[in-house]
């Protein structure tokens, strides 16, 4: 259990000390309980997202001290663009400092912190073993403290390189449906006069994919929104790796990559084709070319990471046919205030 001296403090992010132990907490937490699987950021990229806060992704973190020692970590990620009454929230304590209700406090913490921010739905999600999907002590610990379980995502891997086999048989089967598209990739910040239609097209992402029982509304990034995402993934020492599909210079279909600067694996940041334009295996088209730009580019690295959601068919099946394999369930958890 707790003692007297515990107490919660906003983390300063111009404290370099600070910020690198509360990162050694998040990553401790998430890569040494038996789950190595898990994502997390790099310190690098931790610090610049804290230290470089956007419109459409602002951290507001607070920490857990036992007197003069950082024991517990936890933080929301809002947006100030859309959904202003939703937090995303990451609780995190190292695994041998479990059991002393510091999870907690640390939520606790965090529900403070919401209030003044308007947020009254919190969200959250963790991936557990597949053998645990019933039984995990996170999933417990959300429920005794007030969340429920909205909604079930899977993560899958995808072990590189992939096959230019593969790629090929795949462009093959796609491009017959897909004529009358041209599929572009970059590498870094999009041009000028893709980005209104890139923002339309990414403006749907919270509607169209399945979010279970979580509420949502569509986005509302901008031209200057994503220039300023643009800033902070250079920050974060990010890239970025995109292909489109275009109808007559309009983004209809997209598939973006992430990676950050020495890292060996890379991660899915989304992919989504319009409503008005599926049906001609542009999701495929897209996923590919950007598979083949990123190994191209990046032919060091390992794997990439995704989550999608359990009943989305097409997309599961998409990845299936690449290869990513399954590798745990992550349930998003929902609080209201």
């Amino acid at each position: 259990m707790l003692d007297g001296a515990m107490e919660i403090r906003a983390l300063d992010p111009s404290d370099d000390a600070a910020v690198r132990r509360f990162h050694e907490i998040l990553w401790r937490a998430e890569k040494e309980d038996g789950r190595p699987w898990n994502p997390m950021w790099t310190h690098d990229e931790f610090a610049a997202m804290v230290r470089k806060p956007s419109k459409e992704r602002r951290m507001v973190s607070v920490a857990a001290h036992d007197g003069d020692e950082m024991v517990g970590a936890g933080f929301m990620m809002l947006s100030d663009l859309d959904n202003l009454d939703t937090a995303w929230t990451f609780i995190a304590v190292e695994p041998e400092r479990r059991g002393r209700s510091i999870g907690a406090f640390v939520l606790d913490g965090i529900i403070a912190a919401a209030g003044p921010e308007g947020r009254t739905q919190l969200l959250g999600g963790a991936g557990v073993p597949f053998e645990e999907r019933d039984s995990s002590p996170i999933v417990a610990w959300a429920v005794a403290h007030g969340f429920t379980v909205a909604n079930t995502e899977i993560q899958r891997n995808l072990e590189l390189p992939v096959a230019e086999e593969l790629l090929d048989e795949i462009d093959r089967e796609v491009r017959e449906k897909s004529e009358g598209y041209e599929v572009r990739t970059y590498v870094g910040p999009l041009p000028d006069e893709l980005l209104q239609s890139y923002a339309d097209l990414g403006n749907l992402f919270m509607l169209e994919a399945p979010m279970g029982d979580i509420d949502v509304e569509a986005g509302r990034s901008t031209p200057e929104s994503l220039r300023e995402q643009d800033e902070v993934i250079e920050a974060m020492g990010r890239t970025r790796y995109s292909a489109l599909a275009l109808k007559d210079g309009v983004v209809v279909a997209h598939s973006d990559l992430g990676t950050a600067a020495g890292d060996d694996e890379a991660h899915q940041w989304g992919t989504l084709v319009h409503p008005d334009h599926r049906g001609h295996r542009l999701g495929a088209a897209v996923k590919v070319a950007n598979l083949r730009s990123f190994q191209r580019e990046q032919p060091s690295s390992k794997r990439i990471v995704t989550t999608n959601a359990e009943v989305n068919a097409w997309m599961v099946a998409i990845n299936d046919r690449l290869g990513f394999a399954p590798v745990a369930v992550v349930p998003t958890f929902k609080r209201r205030l």
